[in-house]
């Protein structure tokens, strides 16, 4: 049923068609990926470095065009992180090797904590994204779309909640009288900020999946800790007005 004036112009068919169009399959991603048995201990302890006046192929959906730019991207930094961004790249797109995929379970299942550890939090998202949709167990799976949306939602809240000009750490004011409070979408009823506890289940459910699988595990506790100690999102905001109880280390 076609919607009505919707939010986005369009509604699900251009959001489709975008989505389609990002993950337009790579053309000879063969030539830019290692031996299957690559030495993944060296290249954690090797620096990228490239040569940015290179010929390239001109066709835009070449492999090796990608892994030129995610080396310009990585130039200095670690030969691993270059590695794992572009198992990444090739598994977001249609039609992705299934040695990319092996790749990438490979490199966390070797070297899972060093890259939980060395991560760019751009990365981490990335990395939880590529485990939902390309994980080897119900675990991995659903715990990196989790992990990825949880993040995601945190950018979008926040972006949208810095024009308000407030610091990120500090709430909103109540408002307290007879005020008429705005309803929430789709009619549903309103959270409870001081007793409920749908932030805190979410929270450890996604634990529980990472704790579940050794090779998530890593990325998993690393992610949902930062969740636990960073002031900036919306999860430290609603602890705000909790009844205060003794703090539990995780």
């Amino acid at each position: 049923m076609d919607i009505e004036n919707p939010v986005y112009p369009g509604g699900y068919y251009s959001l489709m068609r975008n989505l389609e169009q990002a993950e337009r399959p790579f053309q000879n991603a063969h030539l830019v990926l290692p031996p299957t048995d690559v030495d993944l201990s060296a290249l954690a302890t090797q620096t990228v470095t490239t040569d940015p006046g290179r010929p390239l192929p001109e066709n835009k959906t070449d492999a090796r065009r990608k892994l030129h730019a995610l080396e310009l991207e990585f130039d200095g930094g670690n030969a691993l992180h270059l590695l794992h961004a572009l198992s990444i790249a090739l598994l977001r797109r249609r039609d992705a090797s299934e040695e990319a995929r092996q790749l990438y379970l490979r490199i966390w299942r070797e070297q899972g904590q060093f890259l939980a550890d060395s991560l760019s939090v751009r990365w981490m998202i990335s990395a939880a994204t590529t485990f939902g949709d390309h994980g080897d167990t119900i675990e991995q799976r659903l715990g990196g779309q989790g992990l990825s949306m949880l993040f995601d939602l945190v950018k979008l809240h926040d972006s949208e909640r810095r024009l308000s000009g407030r610091g990120n750490d500090s709430g909103f004011p109540r408002v307290r009288g007879a005020k008429p409070r705005d309803s929430l979408a789709f009619g549903m009823d309103a959270y409870s900020l001081e007793h409920g506890d749908l932030d805190m289940n979410m929270l450890a459910r996604l634990w529980r999946l990472a704790e579940t699988d050794p090779v998530l595990r890593p990325l998993g506790f690393k992610m949902l800790r930062m969740i636990m100690s960073d002031r900036k999102t919306i999860f430290a905001r609603l602890r705000r007005y909790k009844p205060k109880k003794p703090d539990a280390k995780a």
